[in-house]
């Protein structure tokens, strides 16, 4: 009979002990002072919404707790490893416009929480159901253009890169001041390059050695903001244009194995005004690597006019690198442009706060660092981590200008 009762009392501590050790690891100690219905949930709303969202292009949503609280360590790695918000410059080097990035204060609250056993606070406070807004930030565009046909991502595949040629229409040449995408199906949609086609000039990456007109009109990316061009700069869409549209689609882990059909629209916004500065584009390439070892690359380029820089964009550059522009003037004297730490499918234009003026024989130099500068990449062999450029492939950007003394004309 003690036998019996012993090895009962013995069984009984086991799945205690079982049971204390699983609620051990489900309800850690509460260490933050913020909760994710006071504090972290305002901060996911405003910051993350348009991509973190249900039918959103992120891979989960973070728009409740019950979304939120099973990625909590992700979301702590993801703002350490810098990773999210999505913005590839570094704070600190130049001066650019609308930075998305979080605040300080705002990054203390998200990591204490996701670091303090992720309280959710008042469990009876009902928070605003937050639903996915897929509609024209700038308002109904001038000119709609949707894709020709759907494109459909087969179940078989977690990626596609499709392009797409739509005839403007125009009879006319205009000045357009923006150009933006509305997804046709917001969660696949994952980048896009919109650019101007002519017989000169294909496709996106045309090199000419003299300030030309930049053939790419928008490098699209989702919950990213178009930016207005000012009436006074502007694009030049000649009559009857052809526009060039790359999309990359891309599934996330909830869509695998299923197909996903797309057909997006292209908005064109024209400038108010019947004339305008043509927006220039002077091309920086660095010459190839002179080995596949080569980590460090530093090329430039010398201006041979008096211009304003207004904006940088890389044009063809691999992921997971660093690149850094220094305007290195006449006078000698530096104006730090930009660093960047490149990342797949997050390419986009870059606009100076104010513009960089660039007197005749000014240099951009740019120091390309190949090596990794994501650890935490590295170390989880994300794709793209190990990515280098072939001994044979030049780095190519962009940066746009316009004369130092621009004289407005009709397009």
């Amino acid at each position: 009979m003690m036998n019996a009762r012993l090895i009962s009392l013995v069984a009984v501590i086991v799945v205690a002990v079982a049971l204390a050790s699983q609620h051990g690891e489900a309800h850690k100690a509460i260490t933050s002072k913020y909760t994710f219905n006071d504090d972290v949930f305002p901060i996911f709303n405003e910051r993350c919404a348009r991509c973190h969202v249900e039918r959103g292009v992120a891979p989960m949503s973070l728009m409740t707790f019950k979304d939120a609280f099973p990625w909590a360590e992700s979301i702590r790695a993801e703002l350490i490893a810098g990773h999210m918000p999505p913005w590839n410059a570094e704070e600190g080097f130049g001066d650019l416009k609308h930075a998305r990035t979080l605040t300080a204060k705002e990054l203390d609250v998200v990591l204490t929480w996701a670091t303090g056993g992720n309280p959710q606070g008042n469990l009876d406070q009902t928070l605003p159901a937050v639903t996915l807004k897929n509609d024209w930030i700038m308002g109904a565009p001038d000119l709609a253009l949707k894709l020709p046909s759907e494109l459909t991502v087969p179940a078989d595949r977690m990626d596609v890169t499709e392009e797409f040629t739509l005839p403007s229409g125009t009879k006319e040449a205009r000045w357009v001041r923006a150009v933006d995408l509305l997804p046709g199906t917001p969660s696949v949609v994952r980048s896009a390059v919109i650019y101007l086609k002519s017989p000169s000039m294909p496709g996106p990456k045309g090199s000419g050695l003299q300030p030309t007109a930049d053939p790419v009109l928008a490098l699209w990316l989702p919950g990213h903001d178009p930016e207005p061009l000012d009436g006074r700069v502007a694009f030049k869409l000649p009559a009857g244009a052809e526009l060039g549209v790359r999309i990359h689609y891309k599934k996330t882990w909830q869509f695998e194995g299923q197909p996903i059909a797309d057909r997006s629209t292209i908005g064109v916004y024209f400038a108010p005004d019947k004339e305008a500065q043509e927006l220039l584009a002077v091309p920086i390439i660095s010459p190839p690597p002179s080995t596949a070892r080569d980590q460090t690359l530093t090329f430039t380029r010398t201006i041979d006019e008096d211009v304003q820089a207004l904006a940088m964009r890389p044009e063809d550059v691999p992921p997971n690198i660093t690149l850094q522009m220094t305007a290195v003037l006449p006078d000698g004297s530096h104006a730090p442009m930009i660093k960047l730490n490149t990342r797949p499918d997050w390419a986009r234009r870059y606009w100076f706060e104010n513009p960089i003026a660039l007197p005749r024989g000014s240099r951009i130099e740019v120091v390309a660092n190949l090596a990794n500068p994501d650890i935490l990449s590295e170390a989880f062999g994300a794709i793209g981590s190990t990515t280098k450029p072939p001994a044979t492939m030049p780095l190519k950007l962009a940066i746009n200008v316009i004369p130092a003394k621009p004289k407005l004309t009709a397009p």
